[in-house]
């Protein structure tokens, strides 16, 4: 009866793989579209130092970043043509404000 059991179990198992059943991953990428977005949401790194493009081709983006306050400490207009632009210093409760049909990308500049 164990043997039974033990190989069901694992024909089981066997099944959920093969139909290809995934598991609940969540990716993480720094490519923002229209929205608010928290700091912390995009797994701060140690510097807080990040450089920020405009990934699309076809629309200018807005940016704007609000502290925990909500008082604007940054505001950003990314034209198509810019490669990157440099952001303040940002902290993990800072709020960022994404606007416009472009999507952006935000990544970690290395501490000098």
């Amino acid at each position: 009866m164990k043997k039974f059991a033990v190989l069901c179990l694992a024909f089981l198992f066997l099944s959920f793989n093969i139909l290809g059943v995934k598991t609940l991953a969540v990716s993480q990428t720094n490519v923002l579209k229209q929205g608010v977005y928290t700091v912390s949401d995009l797994n701060p790194s140690e510097g807080n130092l990040y450089d920020i493009v405009n990934v699309s081709q076809i629309e200018n983006a807005y940016i704007l970043i609000f502290d925990e306050n909500f008082v604007i400490m940054q505001s950003l207009r990314l034209p198509i043509s810019v490669k990157s632009f440099n952001l303040i210093p940002l902290k993990p409760n800072y709020q960022l404000v994404v606007l416009g049909k472009s999507e952006i990308y935000i990544s970690p500049r290395p501490v000098k």
